[in-house]
């Protein structure tokens, strides 16, 4: 195990998260800032009609997080976004827009030119005024995303505790050894250049992470959330060289109406074949699978030994869809130690139970530094419980990705 310090105590906030609400309905501003000036945390600095009024306002408002709508006159959005970040650097951009097919595209191309994450609107002022599902959501994501640990993700579970799982048919004793489907290729120390990546100090407070194991991955399973999409970009964009030698099944949080359009986006920005997983589809390597979202996505190995994707109903799992868990867990019964995991940024604790499986099984899981992540919550989760192999940003993560498959890692 290699101990490194961790948890940037800066980047935890205990002062209010300053926020703008951008909108062209007066309806919808005043129930946004009305519900996030009555939650603890939050400061409304002030509420906008346009891209053009908030560019105005910048940077005197000085907001951590603007709440920004696509569907504006005068200038829209996707617009604005990018002269928002131009005058605001340090402000992070959550696009609030309608759940449609339309609506759906233009948060995609926010996200892919820099907005930090999105949150599906109702499509009327009725449904936003009477939405618990809505008022919790935005109020847990400008938290989170604002820097609130509390809301980033409940404490760790103990890395000893048996959890069920599908696709773990009986629980392993913590001392108990897992046996591996083959003899494992010796181990080295995670060292330098990738040991030198430093996370931020907390005093008194430690990372250990495992040892990297020197073997060479037959499929690659990611897991991301808040501010995942780009992230997944620069980790894929980074493994093109080697993406040809397995499949790589991605679980993104997400709506159902994004997948096909997240998978296409992430065909144009990453360069790689991408589509949204199907069931019962063989498992083909070069070619990347996105989790479907409202559902769950496993991988499954049929009798004949063929490797396969398959679909769970939604409520086999909760409260995210899709389950980075259950992915994780199937990758852990189905390829055991030559299962690669990738743990991005976002929010919740999602991913750590099927860590913990894969870890029994000996394979690598490697996971987002904090310093990267809009939110260190899944990845913090799966490092604090003591299963990460590395500690890495995007790109670096994407590069270790292809020493492992390539066969040569450090």
């Amino acid at each position: 195990m290699v101990a490194v310090p961790h948890r940037d105590m800066s980047r935890v906030s205990t002062a209010s998260v300053r926020v703008a609400v951008v909108d062209d309905s007066v309806v919808v501003r005043g129930l946004l800032s009305r519900w996030l000036s009555e939650t603890n945390g939050i400061e409304v600095v002030g509420t906008f009609r346009s891209g053009r009024e908030i560019i105005d306002a910048l940077p005197g408002v000085a907001p951590k997080i603007i709440l920004l709508d696509l569907d504006m006159p005068d200038m829209d959005g996707l617009t604005a976004l990018p002269l928002i970040l131009a005058k605001s650097p340090e402000s992070r951009v959550i696009v609030v827009s309608s759940l449609s097919v339309h609506g759906a595209e233009l948060t995609m191309r926010s996200l892919m030119r820099g907005a930090t994450d999105y949150l599906p609107k109702p499509s009327n002022h009725r449904e936003v005024s009477t939405s618990a599902d809505f008022r919790q959501a935005l109020i847990a994501k400008v938290l989170a995303v604002g820097g609130v640990r509390a809301l980033s993700r409940a404490a760790p579970p103990p890395p000893a505790a048996p959890v069920a799982s599908p696709y773990v048919r009986a629980p392993v004793s913590p001392a108990m050894p897992m046996a591996r489907p083959a003899a494992p290729a010796p181990v080295t120390p995670l060292r330098s250049p990738l040991a030198t990546h430093t996370p931020p100090v907390e005093r008194g407070g430690a990372v250990r992470l495992r040892q990297l194991e020197r073997i060479r991955p037959k499929i690659v399973v990611i897991g991301a959330s808040t501010g995942g999409p780009q992230a997944l970009v620069s980790v894929l964009a980074k493994m093109k060289s080697a993406i040809s030698r397995v499949p790589v099944v991605i679980a993104q949080h997400m709506p159902p109406i994004f997948g096909a359009i997240f998978a296409s986006h992430l065909k144009q920005h990453a360069g790689l074949p991408a589509v949204e997983a199907v069931d019962g589809k063989p498992l083909a390597p070069g070619t990347i699978y996105l989790a479907p979202g409202g559902c769950h996505t496993v991988v499954r190995r049929k009798p004949d030994g063929q490797f396969v994707i398959a679909m769970l109903p939604s409520e086999a799992r909760g409260p995210w869809r899709p389950s980075i868990d259950l992915l994780f867990s199937s990758a852990a019964e189905t390829y055991g130690n030559e299962a690669l995991a990738i743990a991005l940024t976002g929010m919740g604790r999602d991913g750590t139970e099927g860590a913990m499986h894969l870890a029994r099984r000996g394979a690598n899981i490697v996971v987002q530094d904090e310093a990267s992540s809009v939110v260190w919550g899944i990845p913090g989760s799966i490092a604090e419980a003591g299963f990460a192999n590395a500690l890495l940003p995007p790109e670096k993560l994407g590069e270790l990705a292809v020493s492992l498959l390539e066969g040569h890692a450090p």
